[in-house]
């Protein structure tokens, strides 16, 4: 609706408009005034009018005259509903018997036709979009669940930019909840409200399935690991269950175990042995004895690639503590580095790897890339093992880690002296513990150093520290000159990780801890992990040429996760680079076994501090994929070793399967809108807000675009002409 303001009128007036209209005023005088003398009065003046008539229609043309018309347009609300059409959406929506009663997909779409009724007699526009993974602009009769993968906050901000510019009341999300969108990093909510809609039974089903599974993609030869699978029950009874891990047809492992309403989580440690490399290909399946709601969340593909160790670490722990449980730990999931541990004998020994006697330490310290010390003593760190150690980092560029702890060089005064020359902060001895709750910041240096580049939007966090902090920080400390100060902490700013070069070799100094405590912010937390390789791949590997790292999340996806891949390219002197252009070529294994190409995808920078390329590529049909990088340096392109990553025919969707009322009410609750469920969509319909809005509509008729002012003009030149036609003129 209309309601006009303001009207005006505009001209473009010109001098030479008004000199050419009083030229035409002087012809048409002249015309009958001058040259045709035998006219009566009133014919002459008649026919002068028609012609100044006209020309003053066409003057009025010339001076381009504009009518503009400012009102206000009242525009109605408009409520976009969001429906999940992913592949959960297809289980019933009452109960977990298939093939009784509608699906949850069927539910949603007769819950948004009563919803858009009542939009609309309300006065409000409903529009209607599907999602999974992606949106589907509008509805269609094939349009079925079949989606692989729900991400709900991706998919809300995505209709939200879609309809930007359009007066959105409120978004409706009509979904069961099952989102396997789980990254860390998610993007905020759209700044209007949320209303939830929940279909599905929110009892859980008697059902057995596999919850996760947690394993090393690589490992080195030869070797033990093992692979954690975590088994979980849902319903109200007893289960029988078997748990087997085969490969090929041979069973590698089988448990029989029980699950109940008691015990309904399970988690089973299942080892392994790589003698050679290769590529193994395993199956882990669990049966259960009677009725399961959902088999397909019952088997689990995991391929795990065995190499052999490139890098040996050396470790030197007398007195070992937790931090030579999670360091070890750690060092046995990664694919390209080997350990042994010197500690007294009848210490307890690490979960895998050697452990030796402090008189074996200088036979293999010749052997090793890099070096750790934990826990010291002045008797072992004598001046013939220190001048060893600096030979090694200097001479022969091995790297050297410092770590903290009651035992460490920190608190060995004798022995940090002996070593002092060799480390990149100084201070006055005795050093203290100033035990204290800590986070740690970003160091002046660490946005150009490889250890810590990548990290960066990570470290550069707050929040996730205050849930997690460290114990404290050995004080007083002071970097050298020439030292990079790559994590200080929050509160004094004193060094917290230090690292410098020296001659051929790298040292760093961890002086607050224990950073293992990051271990335990939430499950699946990798910060530990990720700065601790950082910083053992960085000291032991040293000044190689261009380096491509290529790597995927997994080796093997389920159906309808997006495949992510992470790449670094890092100079001569092992310093990230960024301004290149990497791509990334996809390949399918035929069925021949020939590589088919695909598609090419370009990698992105993961953020504006970060150094590291990631690159999330589209879902792909279940079968075998091969991903090569290719990085297009000044001089030469560089390729990256290629990564084979499988897509499993089990779906991401139904890992869990019951509506997740609780996640639909918090996404509501944050947005400021509410959650309800199928039955209550009529009061949740009469809380939407519909606020219609008032906007400036100004309009504008110009007379040269309009037929009138011509058709004015030849009516008058045709009056005149048929006036002079009857009197004799021509």
């Amino acid at each position: 609706m209309h309601a006009t303001v303001l009207a005006s009128i505009g001209f473009a007036f010109q001098y030479w408009v008004l000199i050419v209209a009083l030229v035409l005023l002087l012809i048409a005088q002249l015309a009958y005034y001058r040259t045709t003398p035998s006219l009566s009065g009133w014919l002459r003046a008649v026919l002068t009018s028609l012609r100044s008539a006209a020309f003053l229609v066409l003057i009025v043309l010339l001076m381009d005259p504009r009518c503009i018309r400012r009102g206000e347009k009242t525009e109605p609300g408009w409520v976009i509903a969001l429906i999940d059409r992913s592949a959960s959406m297809s289980l019933p929506a009452d109960g977990w018997e298939p093939g009784i009663g509608p699906t949850r997909f069927k539910a949603a779409l007769d819950l948004s036709a009563h919803m858009k009724r009542s939009v609309e007699e309300r006065g409000g526009l409903y529009q209607e979009v599907f999602f999974a993974g992606d949106l589907v602009p509008s509805r269609g009769d094939s349009l079925s669940p079949d989606g692989q993968g729900t991400s709900i906050v991706r998919s809300l901000q995505q209709a939200y930019e879609k309809y930007e510019g359009e007066n959105v009341s409120a978004l409706v999300l009509i979904t069961d909840g099952v989102e396997t969108d789980k990254r860390l990093l998610r993007r905020s909510l759209p700044p209007v409200p949320v209303f939830a809609l929940g279909v599905g039974d929110t009892a859980s089903p008697d059902d057995v399935r596999i919850r996760e599974v947690s394993y090393p993609t690589v490992v080195r030869t030869p070797s033990r690991s093992s692979i954690d699978a975590m088994l979980f029950y849902s319903g109200d009874g007893m289960k029988r269950i078997q748990l087997r891990l085969l490969e090929g047809g041979t069973v590698v492992f089988k448990k029989d175990s029980v699950v109940s309403s008691v015990n309904r989580e399970i988690t089973e440690k299942i080892p392994l042995e790589f003698p050679e490399q290769g590529r193994r290909h395993f199956v882990l399946e669990v049966g259960v004895d009677g009725y399961d709601a959902e088999l397909e969340n019952n088997r689990r593909d995991i391929v795990i690639e065995a190499e052999k160790a490139e890098v040996k670490v050396l470790i030197v722990d007398l007195r070992p503590d937790w931090e030579l449980h999670f360091l070890t730990d750690l060092l046995r999931k990664d694919e390209s580095l080997d350990f042994v541990v010197i500690a007294f004998e009848g210490r307890a020994s690490p979960p895998s790897g050697k452990i030796l006697p402090p008189d074996r330490f200088l036979s293999h310290l010749n052997e090793s890339d890099a070096l750790v010390i934990g826990s010291v003593s002045d008797r072992f760190l004598s001046e013939s093992t220190a001048a060893a150690i600096e030979r090694f980092v200097r001479e022969r560029g091995g790297g050297l880690l410092v770590l903290p702890g009651p035992s460490s060089l920190f608190s060995t005064p004798l022995a940090w002296r002996r070593l002092e020359r060799v480390l990149p902060v100084r201070g006055t001895l005795p050093f203290h513990f100033d035990l204290r709750y800590t986070s740690l910041a970003l160091g002046p240096q660490a946005g150009t150093n490889p250890i810590t580049a990548q990290l960066l939007p990570l470290l550069g966090q707050k929040d996730w520290q205050e849930r997690s902090p460290l114990l404290g920080s050995f004080i007083p400390l002071l970097p050298k000159t020439g030292a990079e100060v790559l994590l200080e902490t929050m509160e004094r700013r004193t060094p917290a990780v230090s690292y410098q070069t020296l001659g051929k070799g790298r040292v760093a100094v961890v002086s607050a801890g224990p950073l293992w405590r990051w271990k335990f912010l939430s499950d699946g937390n990798t910060v530990y992990d990720e700065v601790m390789s950082r910083l053992l791949d960085v000291l032991a590997r040293g000044e190689e040429t261009e380096r491509f790292f290529l790597t995927a999340k997994k080796n093997v996806f389920d159906a309808g996760e997006s495949p992510v891949f992470v790449a670094e390219v890092f100079n001569e002197k092992m310093q990230p680079v960024t301004g290149v252009p990497i791509k990334l070529e996809v390949s399918r294994f035929g069925e021949n076994g020939q590589e088919v190409p695909l598609e090419r995808f370009s990698m992105g920078r993961e953020s504006v501090q970060s150094t590291r390329f990631r690159a999330e590529i589209s879902t792909l049909p279940p079968g075998r994929y091969l991903v090569r990088g290719e990085a297009e340096l000044p001089e030469r392109t560089i390729t990256s070793r290629p990564v084979e990553v499988r897509i499993s025919d089990v779906s991401v969707e139904f890992r869990d399967v019951r509506q997740d009322r609780a996640a639909l009410s918090a996404l509501s609750r944050r947005s400021g809108g509410a959650h309800g469920k199928a039955e209550d969509f009529e009061a949740l319909t009469e809380e939407i807000p519909l606020r219609s809005r008032k906007v400036a509509s100004i309009s504008e008729l110009s007379a040269r675009t309009t037929i009138l002012a011509f058709t004015i003009i030849v009516l008058l030149l045709s009056v005149e002409w048929i006036i002079r036609k009857r009197v004799g003129m021509i």
